[in-house]
C-alpha cells in the first residue's frame, strides 16, 4: 500500500524511477521481525530488494544500463540524511549511487517520504542536498575512482607493489583529462589496455 501511494507522488516520468518506487520496500516482508519489545525490524530489505528488482529487469529484457539504474536506486534507497554525516560518508553515498542516478534516487526519496504520509522534505534532507552539492565541488581525488587497487590487482592477478600504485595514478590522470570515463567498465577495460603495453 505504502509503495502505491509513494508511486501516486512521484515527480518523475521516468519508468526506471517509478518502477524503483514501486519495488523499492518489495524486501520488506520477507525480513520483518518482532522484536522483544514489539518493535519491527526490516533489516537488509534493500538487499533482498535490490536482487528481486535484478531479476525482474533481467525477466522483462531491460537493457544492461537500465538494470544497474533500476538495482542502484533500490539497493541504495535506504540512505541516512544524519546532520553529523561527514563528508567522507556524503562521499561514499555519492560513491554507490553515481552522480548520474543522484537526482532519481532524490526523487524516490521524496515519494517515499510523501508516500508514507510525511512532508516533502526536512531540515535534514535539505542539509544532506547542500552537503552533496558541496562535495560534488571538491577537487576530484584518486580515491574518487570508480576502482581501488584491490580490483586492479584482483583484475589483473598481481601483487601488490609499486606497479599498482602506477596504474591507479595513470587512471586517475586519464580520468581528470577527460579521456575516459569514471565507470567501472571503462576502468577495467582502459587498465587491461594499459597492463599489455606495460609488458
Amino acid at each position: 500500500h505504502h509503495s502505491v501511494q509513494s508511486l501516486r507522488s512521484s515527480r518523475s516520468s521516468d519508468p526506471i524511477v517509478n518502477l524503483a518506487i514501486l519495488l523499492h520496500d518489495v524486501g520488506k516482508p520477507t525480513v520483518a521481525r518482532r522484536q522483544k519489545d514489539g518493535v519491527i525490524t526490516f533489516y537488509n530489505h534493500e538487499l533482498l530488494g535490490a536482487s528481486v528488482a535484478r531479476n525482474l529487469a533481467q525477466r522483462l529484457k531491460f537493457s544492461k544500463k537500465q538494470e544497474n539504474r533500476l538495482v542502484t536506486l533500490v539497493r541504495w534507497h535506504q540512505f541516512s540524511v544524519d546532520e553529523k554525516q561527514t563528508d567522507k560518508a556524503v562521499r561514499r553515498f555519492l560513491h554507490h549511487v553515481g552522480q548520474e542516478n543522484l537526482n532519481d534516487m532524490l526523487l524516490l526519496r521524496t515519494a517515499d517520504r510523501l508516500g508514507g504520509g510525511a512532508r516533502e522534505t526536512s531540515w535534514r534532507m535539505e542539509l544532506f542536498k547542500k552537503k552533496l552539492k558541496d562535495v560534488q565541488k571538491e577537487p576530484f581525488l584518486v580515491t574518487d575512482l570508480k576502482i581501488n587497487g584491490n580490483e586492479i590487482m584482483k583484475t589483473l592477478k598481481i601483487h601488490p607493489g609499486p606497479l599498482v600504485g602506477r596504474l591507479l595514478s595513470q587512471l586517475f590522470q586519464e580520468v581528470v583529462e577527460k579521456k575516459i570515463r569514471n565507470d567501472k567498465t571503462t576502468l577495467s577495460k582502459r587498465l587491461r589496455q594499459i597492463a599489455k603495453s606495460l609488458t
